[in-house]
């Protein structure tokens, strides 16, 4: 019977936690060693040729989001769609490597995975979800049934559970050699090693001063047409773009309480203060949905809130407060009671599963002198712990309460039931002290309607004058008092900028025209009026020149080469040391370290390739530059070189150039590369619109 319940107990635990729960695990195992219906049928992606079917990705999403459920987190319904389908998306291009490299899984590898003395740390985790001890109890109960008096139907339904299990775990097993061979193809040779140790084997010591190109005036160095065009071909791969990208920019408006209605909630908190006061208990807001009550006994150790517990220990009982406002969200307290009582009481407890006969007799032994740890070892103990603080004071009042707390010396049977028991003995208490029996009340402010409708009323008199998006500017924005954010998307983005709840927002811009400007919109929680803007329409190939962010980081590019140019003649020559050239460069003499291998110069900062490149392979005591580095111009001077400590050795060199450059840099980045191998189509949009 204890086995039948453990399976009735989680029935929805059944049906949940094999699929997410070890696909999860499989996945980050490998890398850390219903709506409308239109268009592209049925499939919600493809990856190369395969395609993913919606109904598989809606269960997948389900269980998901059940797990987020049972854990109460809230999650945007985008992003966890976006979520549950880049994992369907790894899973797909991870096995189609497998299929592809003929990879197999025998019966006698997925048999010790599943049951053997070292079964899989997946199968541990599954079994010990399910409720039961091992793999092999869970499976002895799944196929032998009658054994334990689990009925047929129950029976079938965890049969059903153990064999999808078995599928994933097979597909494990291969992952995980897949993984293995993918490791044992990628390990670093002498060359690689002693490269990655000469690379990073001397730290130069350096003093250097900079003249930056932000000293220099802009209007000085012009750029034409010609050099941008030239400098833009030569870094064009730096503005690759493999996904349609849309650029929009939007207001968003917080739909939040007025101030009115501050106001009129305030009346009815102290309205309600009032009324806590002259009635008993909590009479005054029992029932009453518009507040949320929370009651609680405890000792003032335990209140973090300083409000709070400054209230409650200098109060008498009955006193009533307005604790505070926040988040529009009013907070009252009440202290009901005061009194001395044993807040904390040492327990030894075992938990007890079996008959009546059985209990009394594990009973009996414990009393006669048992050792505890051998009592845990007796028939029908499903566990136990010695030793153990309790704390007493927001218990509920009850007769379970009193029998602990007027216990005697021996062990006693604190509740049971016709299987289950449990059994304890009571150690030591801790002297009386006092205990506050209080409760907080909250009332939360909502906009109202006629605040919802202001909202409305003022964006749309706004947006009257608002023609294409040429004419929705920032200036524009900001003397009507809103503020006009700029956002890029895709077809992947989950939401609108920073907006969550906004996919309905990305549907209309990737729909929209360039130019065209959104009707005023909500996002999915209501919390939010927006409006869109698509400024630009960018297809796949490589960010043109004529892009605002390109054509800046090109003309910056071109313009600071000039300056170099300019300052590297003028300063040339011009002094025979650093504090000479500090002096010509009105600037300062700084020191810092550079190693090859870093990716930042600490003081200098990164992006400095010449200065990594250089500076390891100047001679000390050379006095180099002027030199042009991407935001100045730098004339240094290496004044001691540190070589390593450690004589080289393969094995260790080896390691960190595999966690570098090596495998385990290609496991981490797996999925990136695959996706570039493999064209990846997302509809999720066509299919979900808010």
């Amino acid at each position: 019977m204890a086995t039948l319940e453990k399976i009735r107990k989680r029935s929805t635990l059944l049906l949940i936690v094999v699929g997410a729960a070890l696909l999860a695990f499989v996945i980050g195992d490998f890398f850390t060693s219903g709506r409308t219906l239109f268009g592209n049928g049925t499939t919600i992606a493809k990856v190369g040729s395969h395609k993913i079917d919606i109904q598989e990705f809606q269960r997948r999403y389900e269980e998901a989001n059940q797990q987020y459920q049972q854990q109460n987190a809230k999650i945007d319904p985008a992003a966890l769609h976006q979520r549950v389908l880049y994992g369907m998306i790894q899973e797909q291009l991870l096995n189609q490597e497998i299929e592809d490299l003929g990879i197999q899984v025998t019966d006698d590898e997925l048999s010790k995975s599943m049951l053997g003395s070292n079964a899989h740390y997946a199968m541990i985790q599954f079994a010990q979800q399910m409720g039961f001890e091992s793999p092999q109890q869970l499976y002895d109960v799944a196929f032998n049934p009658g054994k334990y008096g689990v009925p047929a139907e129950q029976a079938q339904q965890v049969q059903a559970l153990w064999l999808r299990q078995e599928q994933q775990m097979e597909q494990l097993l291969k992952q995980q050699k897949f993984q293995a061979l993918l490791a044992g193809a990628l390990v670093a040779n002498e060359l690689d090693a002693k490269s990655y140790y000469d690379g990073n084997a001397s730290t130069s010591h350096m003093a250097y001063v900079k003249k930056s190109y932000m000293d220099l005036p802009n209007d000085k160095y012009p750029v034409s047409k010609e050099e941008l065009k030239a400098q833009y071909n030569k870094d064009k791969n730096m503005y690759k773009v493999d996904d349609e990208i849309r650029k929009v920019n939007y207001i968003a408006v917080n739909i939040e309480p007025s101030q009115a209605d501050i106001a009129e909630g305030r009346t009815l908190v102290d309205t309600t203060v009032v009324k806590l006061a002259a009635t008993k208990d909590l009479d005054a807001v029992n029932g009453d949905s518009n507040f949320g009550v929370e009651r609680r006994s405890t000792t003032a150790s335990a209140i973090t809130n300083p409000q709070l517990k400054s209230f409650v220990t200098d109060s008498t009982a009955g006193a009533v407060k307005m604790l505070s406002f926040i988040n529009d969200e009013y907070t009252i307290a009440k202290l009901l009671s005061k009194k001395m009582a044993v807040d904390s009481i040492n327990i030894d407890f075992i938990a007890y599963q079996g008959d009546a006969a059985g209990r009394d007799s594990l009973l009996a032994a414990l009393n006669s002198g048992v050792a505890f740890d051998e009592a845990l070892k007796m028939p029908g103990v499903a566990g136990g712990q010695a030793d153990v603080w309790n704390s007493f004071a927001s218990a509920p009042d009850n007769e379970l309460k009193e029998r602990i707390l007027n216990a005697g010396t021996g062990y006693f049977i604190s509740d049971s039931t016709a299987t289950d028991a449990r059994i304890v003995r009571v150690n030591s208490k801790k002297a009386p002290v006092a205990v506050y029996d209080y409760a907080t009340v909250t009332y939360k402010v909502y906009p109202s309607d006629a605040t919802i409708a202001k909202l409305n009323e003022d964006l749309a008199s706004f947006m009257s004058g608002i023609t294409d998006a040429d004419s929705l500017t920032v200036v524009r924005a900001l003397n009507a008092g809103y503020s006009l954010q700029p956002a890029v998307i895709t077809a992947n983005s989950a939401a609108l900028g920073n907006v969550p709840y906004s996919r309905n927002a990305v549907k209309w811009a990737m729909d929209a025209k360039k130019g065209q400007v959104s009707p005023i919109m909500e996002d999915g929680q209501n919390d939010r009026l927006i409006v869109v803007a698509l400024d630009e329409v960018i297809k796949p190939g490589y960010m043109p020149l004529s892009d605002d962010d390109v054509l800046m980081a090109v003309t910056e590019k071109v313009r600071n080469s000039k300056k170099a140019a300019d300052l590297i003649a003028q300063y040339k020559g011009k002094a025979s040391d650093l504090a000479g050239y500090a002096q010509a460069m009105q600037s300062t003499v700084d020191s810092t370290d550079v190693t090859f291998g870093q990716m930042f110069i600490p003081g200098v900062g990164a992006m400095e390739s010449v200065l990594l490149g250089q500076v390891p392979v100047s001679e000390k005591g050379a006095l180099v530059g002027p030199i042009e580095g991407t935001n100045g111009v730098y004339v240094y001077q290496v004044y001691d070189i540190d070589s390593q400590s450690r004589p080289y050795d393969y094995k260790e060199n080896a390691a960190r150039y595999d966690q570098q450059y090596g495998n385990q840099a290609v496991l981490q980045n797996f999925f990136d590369i695959m996706m570039k191998k493999n064209k990846v189509v997302n509809n999720t949009l066509q299919f979900y619109n808010d």
